[in-house]
């Protein structure tokens, strides 16, 4: 069989166990085999360009070996029951029928792959019951006993600008919250979102997040020099299956990979920038009305100081129609309780009370103060003025607490979470039934507007009985 180049999941730090050589009687074990029964017996619906974007994501011929094994359609302790054996046999339901050339040999090259397998392709997050009088307090230190009594789980991440290629999570429960803590590293803490600084000729500007990168350009990993010339924060974000009537179909296969659309990947997961024309961009959404994936959103700048994160959401969205600038990216009711600090006659309006120039590098709105003409003419070339004027979330987007905290000394951050199990928020993902496993992602922005860093396979939180 002709060998074709194989392809991993970014992020993925090591080979799966599948993707070394193995042999049978006649048959070697190599994922490029596999791919290649693919392409010659599902090519003709399920490749990129049959145009049976229905399809998409859930099976397609050129899909990597991370993705396959996350997919579902492969089952390592019973190969011969596995999707991809059963299907083109018709010995389960298939649009397709019966595919007459998959034969006994290509079968043998699937089974003898599949065998190979992880077991279980995901991680799993074991959520220690606590009372309420030892509850972890949201602080960002992570220093209670509850965390030295919770089992840690370590994930892959990648992808993406952050410096760490893993991240270690703990949960806890006490029955009316959960809390969980996360750590992972980065040289420093960046907290300089889109300053307003004062230029040569006496002019102010506001700093872009990052240089404006050209259309169809894949954003992937970057160096610390290039990083380091952006200026916007450190993020966070865990997206969760929501179930019951909102459940996201795949999600529990493939983790946030299922909401990512790229239009230039045939709407795969894919991260292209494409600013002249949104619609062209990579975005995020549900591929079904109904469906709602639950996000948490830590913004350091914008929400750290309010001890809160963003309560959002992503829905059913389709491409070209609507503002496309967010595709179905959307907030839980509420506010954000962030906003710019507006130009006046093209400088900024707003001061600190307790300084002029950052840091820190938002504005309290309760302490906002205008600046005088005085006071920015006095100001050397080069000063920086924070451009965030934050209060903090208000609604049901302010439903999960969080505080953030990053030690210089061990490049580490800390970020604690609490939200109630239970929130009656049809937008949100509710802890209501122990016996169940939660699934859901991590993705991780250093110094970065959307260029995450994200685990690649999904991560699920249980309550072990």
């Amino acid at each position: 069989m002709r060998v074709t180049r194989l392809m991993l999941a970014a992020g993925m730090g090591v080979l799966l166990a599948g993707c070394s050589d193995f042999s049978s009687p006649g048959h070697a074990a190599k994922f490029s085999d596999v791919q290649q029964v693919f392409k010659t017996d599902c090519a003709g619906c399920h490749d990129n360009n049959a145009g049976h974007l229905n399809l998409i994501p859930d099976f397609y011929t050129d899909m990597d070996s991370a993705s396959l094994v996350a997919s579902g359609y492969i089952n390592p302790e019973n190969p011969d029951q596995s999707i991809v054996i059963l299907k083109p046999r018709l010995a389960a339901p298939h649009g397709g029928g019966r595919i007459e050339s998959f034969g006994s040999d290509d079968a043998n090259v699937l089974r003898n792959w599949i065998a190979r397998q992880p077991r279980d392709y995901s991680y799993v997050l074991r959520a220690e019951k606590i009372d309420q009088a030892s509850a972890p307090v949201v602080d960002g230190k992570a220093d209670e006993q509850a965390w030295s009594l919770a089992s840690p789980t370590t994930f892959p991440i990648g992808g993406g600008w952050a410096d760490a290629d893993r991240a270690v999570l703990r949960a806890a429960y006490d029955g009316e919250y959960i809390y969980l803590v996360m750590q992972w590293k980065d040289d420093k803490a960046s907290d300089r979102r889109q300053p307003w600084v004062k230029q040569s000729d006496g002019s102010w500007k506001t700093a872009p997040a990052k240089p404006l990168p050209y259309d169809g350009y894949t954003w992937g990993p970057t160096s610390d020099a290039e990083k380091s010339a952006n200026a916007y924060e450190d993020k966070v974000a865990l997206m969760w299956n929501t179930y019951g009537a909102n459940t996201v179909a795949g999600f529990d296969r493939s983790g946030c990979a299922v909401t990512c659309h790229d239009p230039s990947n045939n709407f795969r997961p894919g991260k292209t920038y494409f600013y002249s024309n949104e619609n062209r961009a990579a975005k995020k959404y549900t591929n079904a009305p109904g469906e709602i994936a639950d996000i948490w959103h830590w913004k350091f700048v914008r929400m750290n100081q309010h001890y809160k994160l963003d309560d959002q959401y992503v829905q059913f969205w389709e491409p070209n129609t609507g503002s496309p600038k967010d595709g179905g990216r959307a907030s839980d009711e509420g506010s954000g309780g962030y906003a710019d600090n507006i130009a006046t006659n093209g400088k900024p309006t707003y001061r600190s009370k307790g300084s002029i120039t950052a840091p820190p590098f938002y504005i309290l709105n309760n302490e906002k103060q205008l600046l005088t003409a005085q006071e920015l003419a006095g100001l050397p070339v080069g000063a920086m003025i924070p451009n965030m004027i934050t209060a903090g979330p208000t609604g049901k987007r302010a439903d999960v607490d969080a505080r953030g905290n990053h030690d210089p000394l061990t490049g580490m951050w800390t970020l604690e979470i609490r939200r109630k199990m239970v929130t009656g928020d049809d937008k949100d993902v509710q802890f209501d039934n122990l016996l169940r496993e939660y699934v859901f992602g991590v993705a991780v922005f250093d110094n970065a507007q959307i260029e995450h860093s994200y685990s690649t396979t999904p991560i699920r939180l249980v309550f072990p009985r």
